[in-house]
């Protein structure tokens, strides 16, 4: 093994490398003789185009359900269980698709799930009623936690070490682009009085709604064409010899240079690789998790997540429809936000006894939609500058206390333009996720950090399901009541923090039964 003390740049560790032709180097030494650039930007483009991608195949449908309730004869807890359709799915095979990502790889996962996932959400916009509505969006969320649960590992091993949590950060910028370009492009197409036939069914605006948001997703797609497997993913499955190409190709595609004149011609195959444990090793990763001293981490991290994801994502869903509803009080009266769905669901059911009804939207909820999301954007930023400043669980607690009572006080504010401010501070709730993300993964053995994390998103978006079914069945009768726990909820999950252990212990237990960090 040559010594890397002998170069200090990356130009002299090459000329270190073509002076030893023979020699055996590490991995990770190979993996910076492949420099950043090109292929690197490309990647993380690709990656936060497929963040998107999930983002906006999971809360779509809270744009085009307000426009679908008439043609489809949705009711508030029919809403509720569509938006949820997807956040089902997703649970329901994170697990699975995790597992497949550490047996076939990363973008062998992702590039059919993501093609599937575009048809079977073109397939749901034909939807005639709402239990085929639900089905198509359940069996969608299926395949965008393909996704979901190998993007983040086929980012991170595409870059070397010093710049993977650079890049990780960069591609999450897109998760709250979503929410602006999600509801910008709704501001296009739904408010849109065009109609025309397609065989047997009128298309209306939201129909073609979503077909659009497919975009980034087959965008991304495209793009998966030309990119390689994870080369680290083929160190562990396959051996030196099935990475070296990889990393010839990603140096060619850097440096502007023939893969040939890869410096590197040899990877030790050292204690340095990642061996997969196929689904025994994966589920006994997970039973360790449930295990002291991991076993208190995983509850308290677990619960925080629900949480996290219960208003950030289950509230999302139906802000949409909230808003609409405080635009479209024409009685200018000082009344509540759940006076005001009240008010619309005994209207509903006259209309339904009179066979009439109007399913207009106001267009100002959408520009509102977008100041949402660049708040949500400000918000990631802050959180960059003020995270080693402030500490990782102070900030977490103060915004999950400050979401939660704004959430409250949403619900009996008497003022439509405060309500609305009240509702989008709540929602800043989801930016906590990445701080609670990062407390918890400083506590995680290397061997089974990714499925401790993608079992916490799991957890995460089964809050994001039972918000948004829950919220479907009690706002026309006990709206007080359900944004009251929302808010407490959220505010109270806190105090679960004092409880979390001292992370340095805890890895010091690990290290002791043979795990590494």
């Amino acid at each position: 093994m040559p010594d890397k003390s002998k170069y200090n740049t990356e130009g002299d560790a090459e000329s270190a490398a073509k002076l030893n032709p023979n020699s055996e180097y590490s991995f990770e030494e190979a993996f910076e003789q492949t420099g950043h650039g090109k292929i690197n930007h490309l990647v993380l483009f690709t990656s936060g185009l497929i963040m998107l991608n999930v983002s906006m195949e999971s809360v779509g449908m809270s744009y085009a359900i307000t426009t679908a309730e008439c043609e489809l004869q949705l009711t508030n807890k029919d809403k509720g269980l569509v938006n949820a359709a997807a956040f089902i799915g997703i649970i329901s095979t994170s697990f699975l698709w995790g597992y497949l990502g550490d047996r076939i790889g990363r973008r062998a996962v992702m590039l059919p799930a993501i093609l599937l996932s575009a048809v079977f959400s073109v397939i749901s916009s034909f939807s005639s009623s709402v239990w085929m509505l639900m089905g198509f969006r359940f069996l969608t969320g299926c395949l965008i936690s393909a996704s979901s649960a190998t993007v983040y590992a086929y980012l991170g091993e595409m870059h070397a070490n010093s710049k993977r949590a650079a890049a990780i950060a960069w591609s999450s910028v897109f998760i709250s682009l979503s929410f602006i370009i999600l509801p910008g492009l709704a501001w296009l197409i739904i408010p849109g009085k065009w109609s025309f036939s397609l065989g047997y069914m009128q298309i209306a605006p939201w129909r073609a709604f979503i077909w659009l948001w497919c975009a980034p997703g087959l965008t991304a797609a495209a793009i998966l064409l030309f990119l390689p497997e994870s080369p680290r993913y083929l160190l562990a499955s396959r051996g030196p010899d099935a990475a070296l190409p990889v990393l010839a190709q990603m140096y060619a595609w850097n440096t502007g240079k023939k893969a040939e004149d890869f410096p590197v011609t040899k990877i030790a195959s050292g204690s340095e690789e990642v061996k997969t444990g196929g689904f025994a090793g994966a589920v006994k990763n997970v039973g360790l998790m449930f295990k002291p001293p991991l076993l208190k981490c995983v509850f308290i991290s677990h619960i925080s997540m629900f949480a996290v994801f219960m208003v950030s994502s289950g509230l999302y869903v139906w802000v949409p429809d909230i808003l609409n509803n405080i635009l479209s009080n024409s009685a200018g009266q000082k009344i509540t936000i759940c006076q005001i769905i009240r008010e619309k669901s005994l209207n509903a059911t006259l209309a339904t006894t009179e066979a009439q009804c109007e399913a207009d939207i106001s267009v100002a909820v959408f520009p509102i939609s977008m100041s949402m999301g660049a708040v949500f954007a400000l918000t990631y930023l802050a959180i960059g500058f003020l995270i080693n400043k402030v500490g990782r669980k102070t900030l977490y607690s103060g915004i999950m206390v400050v979401c939660g009572l704004a959430t409250v006080a949403a619900a009996f504010v008497p003022e439509g333009i405060s309500a609305t401010v009240l509702l989008i501070i709540s929602l800043c709730s989801g930016c906590a996720a990445s701080i609670l993300a990062a407390i918890a993964v400083d506590v995680f053995p290397t061997s089974m950090r990714a499925m401790a994390m993608c079992v916490m998103y799991m957890v995460g978006r089964m809050g994001a399901a039972v918000g948004s079914s829950f919220l479907g069945a009690t706002l026309d009768l006990h709206c007080l009541e359900a944004f009251t726990a929302f808010g407490v909820f959220t505010a109270a999950s806190t105090l679960l923090m004092l409880l979390w252990p001292d992370p340095t212990k805890v890895r010091r237990e690990l290290e002791e039964k043979g795990f590494t960090f």
